[in-house]
Formats: structure tokens, C-alpha cells, sequence
């Protein structure tokens, strides 16, 4: 298989980006095809669907290990499920799937899609698209049980930033920020006060440490590109 776009996203590392697709709309995306693929007639009818899928390639993570079981965060990183039962990027084949709110096609200067609650690093291969079918793909009588809720967001007053750094970044940074922050991205095992966090999201570098109670933002710089 070869991609047929690449995925722009505002995630430069793996570190922080939602665990799942659809649960941070603020973080927005770009499809862009590649020049074979760079055609209207391409997409042509998908102005009619909401949603989309979008097959991608985790052309970040490590090579298979052959190990047949993983730990995943939702139950705190210290219980083994089997790689078919989860989510894992680490999988015998590298495939993702994530499903996005279709914002905008643009077909000037190139083809690209414009989405939203995407769940992946920039760069990503994509491998195919696919219009989302509410009517055979939402199943509300199936059952998740340990994965059957979206993750606990962290209310808004227990996520602390102070003034001087809050003032140095527009609204729509400060909500993609604070949508992420809320799921907490730090490794769930981890439970050191004194412990200093980072990652990238978009132009910005993070800081932050964390208790029980809150989250405090302790530094917000540009990224050096």
C-alpha cells in the first residue's frame, strides 16, 4: 500500500496527543493529497458526509516486538491486555483509524481536507479515507466495559496558568492547550508532584506539573522550527 496524503496536524511528537480521535474538537488537522491524488474528482460527493474515517499509517512507533499483550493507559499502565483488544499503536501492522469531523475541502493551491478531533502526529501517512455511515456505524447498545467512557477531563478551575504566561497566546492556542491538558496526558502510573511534564502543540512549548487536585502550567514558550 502507498499513502495518498499526508496529515498535518499541530502535534510535532507522539508525547500528549489525545489517546483517541473525536475528543478534542479544538485539535484541527490538514488532509493534504499527494500530486497523484491531487484531482477534484477525487473527493467529489464527500461534501455531502459530516464525518470521515481516515486509515493512517503510525509511521512513528517502533517495529513490532512480537509481543502479543500491552499495557494500556486507561487502566493505569499495570494490567496486560492482549494487542487485539486495545487500541496500541505497537500492533503487527501499523494501521490507525480515527474518526474526524470533516470542517472544509479546499481545492486551492492544492487539494486538502480540513478536519477536526484528530488524533495524530504531523506527518502521518494517510492510507485511505472512507465517508462515515451513522446509520450502520453508530451502535448504541454495544458494550466496551473497562473502555466503555471517555476519559475524565479535569474540571476547568483545576487547571492553573499564570497570568503573564496565559496573555502570551490567543484564544484558539489557549483552547486546544487547555482541551488537552484537561485529559491529563501525563503517564497514569506517574504520581510525583515535584515532576515537571512537556510536550509540543502546535507553535508552543508546554510545561506543567500535577497533583491529585490540579494541574499547574509552569512554562509556555515559542517552538524553535
Amino acid at each position: 500500500m502507498s499513502p495518498i496524503a499526508t496529515l498535518r496536524t499541530p502535534f510535532p511528537e507522539k508525547f500528549g496527543i489525545p489517546r483517541q480521535s473525536g475528543i478534542v474538537e479544538a485539535a484541527h488537522g490538514r488532509v493534504e493529497f499527494l500530486p497523484e491524488f491531487d484531482r477534484p474528482d477525487f473527493v467529489r460527493g464527500l461534501e455531502s458526509f459530516s464525518h470521515i474515517w481516515l486509515v493512517t499509517l503510525f509511521h512513528q512507533s517502533p517495529p513490532w516486538d512480537g509481543k502479543s499483550t500491552v499495557r494500556p493507559p486507561r487502566l493505569g499502565g499495570n494490567e496486560r491486555l492482549g494487542i487485539f483488544a486495545t487500541r496500541s499503536p505497537n500492533r503487527p501492522n501499523p494501521i490507525g483509524l480515527s474518526l474526524v469531523r470533516l470542517v472544509n475541502i479546499e481545492h486551492e493551491p492544492k487539494l486538502a481536507l480540513e478536519v477536526s478531533g484528530i488524533d495524530a502526529v504531523d506527518g502521518t501517512p494517510v492510507l485511505d479515507i472512507k465517508p462515515y455511515l451513522p446509520w450502520c456505524e453508530s451502535r448504541p447498545e454495544a458494550r466496551a466495559e473497562w473502555a466503555g467512557e471517555a476519559p475524565r477531563l479535569l474540571p476547568t478551575d483545576q487547571l492553573v496558568c499564570p497570568a503573564e504566561l496565559r496573555e502570551k497566546i490567543g484564544p484558539a492556542d489557549w483552547n486546544l492547550i487547555t482541551e488537552l491538558l484537561r485529559l491529563q496526558p501525563q503517564p497514569a502510573y506517574q504520581h510525583d508532584p515535584d515532576r515537571t511534564y512537556g510536550m509540543s502543540i502546535g507553535k508552543w512549548n508546554v510545561r506543567w506539573r500535577c497533583d491529585a487536585e490540579r494541574i499547574q502550567i509552569t512554562e509556555l514558550t515559542m517552538r524553535e522550527t
